[in-house]
């Protein structure tokens, strides 16, 4: 069945009835989305529904063809037809079928990313702080945001609380805007690529202080993304071990000697 939208339930039956041109007491209906008003503009979504005029929703009567031999009904070619295999779950998909998906996901991201740029100025606005959201790049489920300001220091806060903080916010907005499990990266003066060098430094400090005082080191909570990058720093190192302790947005890094 066709689908139709609104703000409200009532508001996309009217459109449907428009649409189909019958009164919406005439309407085969199916709501497949609530609405939802959101918060600070995450999770609003708009109600959603099928529908189809009642007349087109009554089954035909089956006909049955008979024999002059036989009263008893023939079937169609197509219930004799044998059914079609399913596709196995190890078989490789088609190329085009792959390149669409792939297009179709890009599209998804880009979509809700544009939708992000205007929400984050939004935010930087009512924060006092001069900002232009870029997009820099953009793949299938990852999107790079570039925020250019006279202020970077304000963007980033202290020790990247806020930038970081906006990156989380980011993820659940684009998750409620149609770009599901999208990784978003936020980045202004090219910070990151300088947090990445001082993260590269803080592993090497750390793997000499608990080589030379033989006791675990506990890191700063960061994001994920950082703590990632500490335990790929330090995986190989014979003398020390890497794990995350605590709970998020908390969570941190624990260098420890090798037992």
């Amino acid at each position: 069945m066709p689908i139709y939208t609104g703000k409200t339930i009532e508001e996309a039956k009217q459109a449907a009835g428009a649409a189909l041109g019958v009164p919406v007491d005439q309407l085969t209906i199916k709501v497949l989305q609530e609405p939802r008003r959101g918060f600070l503009r995450i999770g609003r979504r708009p109600a959603q529904i099928s529908a189809e005029p009642i007349a087109a929703h009554k089954p035909k009567a089956a006909k049955e063809v008979k024999t002059p031999a036989s009263s008893a009904p023939v079937k169609s070619a197509a219930a004799q037809a044998p059914a079609k295999p399913a596709v196995a779950a190890g078989d490789d998909l088609d190329p085009a079928v792959i390149k669409a998906r792939h297009a179709a996901n890009l599209k998804k991201v880009r979509t809700a990313g544009d939708q992000l740029v205007e929400y984050l100025q939004e935010i930087f606005k009512n924060l006092g702080i001069g900002t232009v959201p870029t997009i820099t790049a953009v793949e299938a489920h990852a999107i790079t945001v570039d925020i250019k300001s006279p202020e970077p220091g304000r963007v980033i806060g202290r020790h990247g609380q806020r930038i970081n903080a906006l990156e989380q916010l980011s993820n659940v907005f684009m998750n409620y805007h149609g770009a599901p499990k999208t990784v978003v990266m936020l980045d202004t003066s090219n910070y990151r690529e300088r947090r990445r060098q001082t993260l590269h430094e803080l592993a090497q400090h750390a793997e000499t202080e608990v080589v030379a005082s033989g006791q675990a080191v506990f890191l700063d909570p960061m994001p994920a993304r950082e703590r990632k990058q500490l335990h790929k720093e330090l995986e190989d190192n014979p003398h020390v071990k890497t794990y995350s302790h605590g709970r998020e947005p908390y969570r941190s890094v624990v260098v420890a000697p090798q037992n």
